[in-house]
């Protein structure tokens, strides 16, 4: 099946220049064109679209303009966006985002890129859809089979059914108790999943799970005793007296090619590490937790020396290779508990559990490497570093802002150094 996709310019050249690109290409795609926001609208009324290249500088109704409107009626608002612009400022790229659009792309563009990020976007779009299909089958499959079945007052299990006995391999409710205590002591803590570490220390954890359960599913990952992955669904109900009744709906087999298309969604497709959506999700947990803990959290924003050099000299696949090399690179001495994401373009984003001072050393230790790397066809270079740390009272935003001004101080003072707000 075809994908359509609508082209909104006002120069004609410039749409006449889409047309070729894509009738050049092997992929199907069905075109439609616009040559303002106002015909752009008017088309989406009558017209089934799955992505939008969506120009930023038109007369009347711009492009930023456009796409609020676009988002906001419920026949279009969930068409992925990819803003073109020949603008280059920081102000046009946060306002690209800000808007609700989900990539952007500077004019004149690389062709093999922006067909690559098309195709991405179209292909989240229907991993997305197929992540939505599966979250209703999921619950379906809640609302007819219960796993487990376990009585609990939150700290302790008091009852519990023969499945549990089984997974476990216990015998009794007094076995198992003795092993484990509660339940919740088997979750095992990874991203994406539900575990203790999630809970604020005063609060009770299955209090916690039935004021999320109003808002989304709670999943939990579990080993048993073989030391097998098992994904479970939790509902809950609580009782008058204080006790909870839980069940544990066993997902795993569904779970599988879910997370294959989440890791699509959550992951950058040039770097293979974490994109900016999964990085903003994990983050703001990462803050809501520091609510409550004294625990250092430090953020540090980089990106490469004169990158555009890299791409006018050698070209974009070249450029390409420079950023997976530098993710590799990275990933290699950082921690796994440690935070690392593709921010945009050239720029990265790193997120580690202790102090700003401890962060600057870890940073520093970082530029260096950096500094001796060979990076094949472009040789050696250097990346600038800005470095913030969480205060009470801090967002992700101001958290990240400050990082910029310590980013830009970096370059301003000839680049090649770490800086520290």
């Amino acid at each position: 099946m075809s994908n359509t996709i609508l082209c909104v310019d006002d120069v004609k050249t410039n749409l006449l220049t889409l047309e070729a690109i894509f009738e050049s290409n092997d992929e199907d795609y069905n075109l439609l064109m616009a040559m303002s926001g106002q015909e752009a609208l008017d088309i989406l009324q009558t017209n089934e679209v799955d992505l939008i290249l969506l120009d930023v500088m038109m007369p009347e109704l711009n492009g930023f303009d456009t796409a609020k409107l676009i988002l906001k009626n419920k026949k279009t608002k969930d068409i992925p966006i990819i803003f073109l612009t020949a603008k280059q400022d920081d102000e046009t790229i946060k306002m690209s985002y800000e808007v609700g659009g989900v990539d952007y792309m500077n004019k004149p563009f690389n062709v093999t890129e922006l067909l690559k990020r098309i195709d991405f976007h179209l292909r989240l779009k229907k991993s997305e859809k197929l992540i939505h299909i599966e979250k209703e089958q999921i619950q379906s499959l809640i609302n007819l089979q219960d796993n487990f079945v376990l009585l609990t007052d939150g700290v302790k299990a008091i009852k519990i059914n023969s499945a549990i006995e089984d997974f476990f391999q216990v015998k009794s409710i007094s076995e198992f108790q003795e092993k484990y205590g509660c339940i919740c002591k088997t979750f095992i803590e990874e991203n994406g999943y539900y575990h203790l570490g999630l809970v604020d220390t005063e609060e009770l954890w299955i209090s916690d799970v039935i004021e999320r359960l109003k808002n989304e599913d709670v999943i939990v990952k579990i080993k048993d005793i073989e030391n097998n992955n098992h994904i479970f669904a939790i509902k809950a109900v609580k009782f008058e007296n204080s006790l909870f009744i839980l069940s544990f709906t066993d997902i795993t087999s569904m779970s599988e090619q879910s997370r294959e298309y989440e890791y699509e969604a959550s992951h950058d497709p040039l770097t293979s590490i974490y994109n900016r959506n999964m990085f903003v999700r994990v983050m703001k947990e990462k803050i809501k937790q520091r609510i409550f803990t004294n625990k250092g959290l430090s953020l540090c924003v980089l990106d490469i020396d004169h990158f555009k050099d890299v791409n006018d000299t050698y070209g974009h696949l070249v450029g390409d290779n420079v950023l997976k090399h530098l993710a590799r690179l990275i990933e290699k001495h950082i921690r796994s508990e440690d935070l690392f994401a593709r921010w945009g373009g050239e720029e990265f984003i790193l997120v580690f559990e202790f102090g700003i001072n401890e962060a600057y050393r870890k940073v520093e230790f970082l530029r260096k490497i950096i500094e001796k790397e060979n990076f094949g066809t472009v040789g050696s270079l250097t990346c600038s570093f800005g470095v913030s740390e969480y205060k009470y009272g801090d967002t992700l935003e101001s958290l990240i802002n400050e990082a910029d001004k310590a980013l830009y101080e970096a370059k301003a003072s000839g680049r090649n150094m770490v800086c520290q707000i």
